[in-house]
């Protein structure tokens, strides 16, 4: 039989909103009942980028449902979850920008709680703040505890507490430190031989950001490696790719172990691993050439196509989880949340069949190993050009990478299709800042009403805009260069290497939150500028030559604006105060 609301919950409700109203740091929400090592609840408690967050555990007879690793219903002994997937821990992080919202739902909740309209238990004062947030439309993040003891109760047995003691703080820093949803080939052997570098760079004190600059530099050796030809050079080149790949783990490992994380750190992860990779394909190119095999088309089409794929996978993933794991606002009076999935029944049938799919552990391996994310691809890198030759490393990739994108897209296709509601708010301006629109296409969109622009971005189609806007202008170079200018085909690598490494640029600001600034868009020329240059280069161009020479003057100036000026301005902006080189 539940219990009323004691006077002790109102009151707390009213000290916490107290501390929410100055919205000057996060608060932390711990259930008084909770038996659990202070090390475990770090990532909720301690993490400066968690944004407003809860722990869970994997559990379907549990108070909450998760999807795409946010809290979509929680409940308490009032409220009820209807096909749960999680159990609340009883760790809640509310962030300064959810404060005002937290505010006004917290204070509703108040109200109905002195007229004794809701019923809850004592030691739920956690899950009925999280059920407060959650259905008055919070986005909170669904963090996982650490394979720890832990315990909820009034009367705690001391084999209970022996247990939760018995656990060493290294041990769950080295738990927190794996990564999940990795790729078949990392988590198996990769993070395996991660872990001693992990541990040394840990005893050094080195920071995450150090950490990923040793491995820059270790991937771009190898791109030097490969360009050699001979067995020897292709031989090292695929030991130091691999011990990028190892150290390049490091970093992320570092970093969750210490709470150590940046928007800097993030961008500079992500923006290095492209340089890296695209760098290899042109030293496999040059090792081939040397050998007398000529493929550098090859290095223009996988740029292309791993560009093309990477913003499909980034908008894609971000787009599903806006749509699908949107919480309507219910009233906290309504006992049931309802059993629905906002994006409908249409949605929870292709989940439903996903899950059944991914019950085998042999499925659910090989569609990553399909997917081929960079732990495969590198390591299909590694052993063909030493097996077989640098050319035929690069034609393996492009196979791979086709079958994947075929993969893919027939997958987001059919979950596509099962949208029909527009996309709203965040989503679209997430969609928008990646356009990279010049002066000449800005002005013109601007003829057309902001309602129509937007109605695009917004249809269920919007997330593939900016990728083949991507596929269009790479694409585009690419066959120019290949079909017209064929002996200006490195010059085409250095220019679709620059162009590509600027949109990786903007998508890895805009999944921080923040954007390339217009003027380095508009100074850039934008994507349509850009083409326009090039078009213009290739119809005026007296000669092979003269057409490659503009190029090469072009992918320079691209280089300048896009690679140190961009990178200046990033570092200097508010979006990385606190990173650490």
């Amino acid at each position: 039989m539940s219990e009323p609301a004691s006077g002790s919950t109102i009151e707390l409700l009213a000290e916490l909103i107290e501390r929410l109203r100055p919205a000057t740091e996060p608060v932390i929400v711990v259930a008084t009942d909770l038996v659990v090592s202070a090390a475990a609840i770090s990532p909720v408690a301690e993490d400066a980028f968690a944004g407003t967050s809860a722990m869970v555990v994997a559990d379907r007879t549990g108070d909450l449902r998760v999807l795409h690793h946010q809290v979509v219903s929680a409940g308490t002994t009032f409220h009820t979850v209807g096909a749960p997937t999680h159990k609340s821990v009883g760790v809640l992080r509310i962030s300064v920008a959810d404060a005002p919202v937290a505010v006004a739902a917290l204070t509703t909740l108040r109200e109905h709680l002195a007229h004794e309209e809701i019923v809850v238990a004592p030691n739920e004062f956690p899950e009925l703040v999280l059920v407060a947030l959650v259905r008055n439309g919070v986005s909170v993040r669904a963090v996982g505890l650490v394979d720890v003891p832990w315990f909820r109760g009034a009367r705690v047995d001391p084999d209970v507490l022996l247990r939760v003691d018995s656990v060493p703080v290294d041990r769950i820093r080295r738990l927190q430190a794996n990564r999940i949803d990795d790729g078949f080939y990392s988590t198996f052997v990769v993070r395996k031989a991660s872990k001693p570098l992990t541990r040394a760079a840990l005893s050094l004190g080195l920071s995450p950001n150090t950490i990923t600059v040793i491995s820059f530099v270790v991937g771009i050796a190898s791109a030097f490696a490969f360009a050699g030809g001979t067995f020897g050079w292709l031989l090292l080149g695929a030991v130091l790719l691999q011990l990028s790949l190892i150290i390049d783990c490091v970093d992320g490992e570092v970093a969750r172990a210490t709470r150590r994380f940046s928007a800097l750190g993030a961008w500079l992860d992500a923006s290095t691993d492209r340089v890296k990779e695209f760098a290899v394909y042109g030293g496999l190119a040059v090792g081939a050439a040397r050998l007398g095999n000529d493929v550098w088309w090859l290095v223009l089409v996988l740029i292309t196509l791993q560009t093309f794929r990477h913003m499909g996978d980034y908008d894609f993933a971000r787009v599903q989880r806006l749509r699908e794991a949107i919480v309507p606002v219910r009233s906290l009076l309504d006992p049931s949340d309802g059993n629905a999935i906002s994006a409908g029944l249409s949605v929870a049938t292709a989940m439903q069949a996903s899950r059944s799919m991914n019950r085998s552990s042999i499925v659910r391996w090989a569609k990553k190993v399909i997917h081929m994310p960079i732990g495969e691809r590198w390591l299909l890198i590694s052993v063909v050009a030493v097996v077989a030759g640098p050319d035929w490393a690069l034609i393996a990739l492009l196979i791979a990478g086709l079958i994947a994108l075929g993969y893919v897209l027939v997958g987001r296709t059919l979950r596509t299709l099962t949208w029909h509601e527009p996309l709203v708010g965040s989503g679209v301006q997430f969609l928008r800042e990646q356009i990279d629109l010049g002066p000449l296409g800005s002005a013109i969109a601007s003829v057309f009403p902001e309602s129509r622009r937007t109605r695009v971005l917004s249809a269920r189609w919007g997330w593939s805009i900016p990728a083949l806007l991507r596929l269009l202008e790479l694409g585009a170079v690419t066959v120019l260069v290949l079909q017209v200018f064929p002996d200006a085909v490195v010059i085409g690598y250095v220019w679709l290497f620059v162009v590509a490494y600027h949109h990786y640029d903007t998508l890895y600001r805009t999944l921080n939150g923040a954007s390339v600034p217009r003027w380095i868009v508009w100074t850039g020329l934008g994507w349509d500028g850009r083409l326009i240059v090039v078009a213009g280069l290739a119809l005026l161009a007296a000669s092979a030559s003269a057409f490659a020479t503009g190029m090469l003057v072009m992918a320079i100036a691209l280089f300048i604006l896009f690679v140190p000026v961009a990178s200046v301005q990033w570092l200097r902006s508010n979006r990385v105060v606190g990173g650490e080189l």
